[in-house]
């Protein structure tokens, strides 16, 4: 270990060389305060041992000035002095000095004086490694997040990329929908399209739990419930008998979804699928466990629908009803996620299906995209929170006539 001895007085420098240097230590000397200054901005240097008073700069004064220094390791610094009296050490504690030998010392008092400042010195360079190698950890744990961010970032991308285009209008059908994931990416999906010439489909889901295992199946799902034979559609079944591809009936759909989706680590869905008679405005739909989809006949009130059904992966034989309602141009029917009846204030109180009801029934007469959007400012002003703790989805229809040639 490399020591600073500083004393203006060369004999006593020489004293203390020696005595240092029969510990092991190499000995560096200045003759005041000044000259040890230097000499630390040029050497690292973690010991220091000063005499108090000296001319030009005293002890303390040394003291205070390496404290004061901008350097990346710690030095211990003894005092020696021949004052002994608590108020001197006061003042030299403030000042910073770790420890103090009052004069005269022997040589034994010095030793240990040494070897307890040494233990000091290990410590803290052992700190300082674990600092270092937790700084490591940390940068390389940042870096990690960042390519999970940028991975969640891209899947989100993605996910949103499957959603219907804004104010999809599909044949006789006007809709909107809001969907808000919790985190970047979310469990729930939706969407509205025709199905063949005279049906157009739409559903709404949620897929347990949150996150990414959640977002996986859905983004799956989205991929797979479409009106393209390619990919195996649920929705459809190939007829030998015409070579055509048939639309299913909703329950049939969910039954066949069932059936390929049975529970993989606890996994699950609930969903509302629905077909829609273009010509004749006859709605037909199933509930998967899914919240009941809300009817909206302009002045004549509302209507909650369904008869609630099993999740989807749960039960291998679940059987799935269907219900069939006449539609009149102009109405409405609204499907949304548990996340918004779930949606909780500060005070931890539900946004609640009676709340979201009222909504509803004072906004009917308001254009589709202002009806929804005005629940969705309700929702955010309800949660009082940049995020939700449940991904939201809402989808809206509203049914017109269909066009004749």
């Amino acid at each position: 270990m490399k020591v600073l001895l500083v004393d203006d007085d060369p004999v006593t420098r020489a004293v203390y060389t020696r005595l240092v240097e029969n510990m092991g230590c190499d000995v560096v000397q200045a003759g005041d305060g000044r000259e040890a200054l230097d000499i630390l901005e040029q050497q690292v240097i973690q010991f220091v041992i000063s005499d108090w008073v000296m001319p030009n700069l005293t002890g303390p004064e040394l003291c205070r000035r390496i404290r004061s220094a901008k350097i990346d390791h710690y030095t211990y610094i003894i005092l020696c002095t021949s004052k002994g009296n608590k108020k001197d050490f006061i003042e030299g504690m403030e000042a910073g000095a770790d420890d103090f030998l009052v004069k005269p010392f022997s040589s034994e008092e010095l030793r240990v004086r040494i070897r307890a400042g040494e233990r000091v010195l290990n410590l803290e360079r052992g700190l300082a490694l674990k600092n270092s190698e937790l700084e490591a950890l940390n940068t390389k744990l940042r870096e990690a997040y960042g390519r999970i961010e940028d991975d969640l970032k891209a899947a989100a991308w993605m996910q949103a990329s499957l959603l219907p285009a804004a104010s999809p209008r599909a044949q006789s059908v006007k809709s909107e929908w809001r969907f808000r994931p919790s985190r970047y990416v979310a469990g729930d999906t939706l969407n509205i399209f025709p199905i063949d010439q005279n049906h157009v489909a739409f559903y709404l889901l949620d897929v347990s739990g949150h996150g990414v295992p959640a977002a996986m199946l859905s983004v799956t799902l989205s991929m797979l419930l479409t009106a393209d034979n390619t990919y195996g559609s649920p929705l459809k079944r190939f007829d030998a008998a015409s070579q055509t591809y048939l639309t299913l009936p909703p329950e049939d759909a969910i039954a066949e979804l069932n059936r390929r989706f049975q529970s993989r680590d606890d996994q699950y869905f609930t969903m509302i699928y629905g077909l829609l008679e273009t010509r004749t405005l006859t709605l037909r739909f199933s509930q998967a466990g899914h919240p009941n989809p809300l009817l909206i006949q302009g002045g004549c009130g509302m209507k909650v629908l369904g008869t609630g059904g099993s999740p989807v992966g749960i039960l291998p034989q679940a059987e799935f009803d269907s219900v069939q309602v006449q539609l009149d141009p102009g109405d409405r029917l609204v499907l949304y996620s548990d996340g918004v009846t779930e949606c909780t204030n500060p005070m931890g109180e539900l946004f609640g299906e009676d709340r979201l009801r009222r909504y509803l029934t004072n906004a009917w007469d308001k254009p589709l995209a202002e009806m929804l959007g005005g629940l969705e400012a309700e929702i955010e002003d309800w949660h009082a929170k940049r995020e939700f703790d449940d991904d939201i989805s809402l989808l809206a229809l509203e049914v017109g006539r269909q066009e004749t040639a």
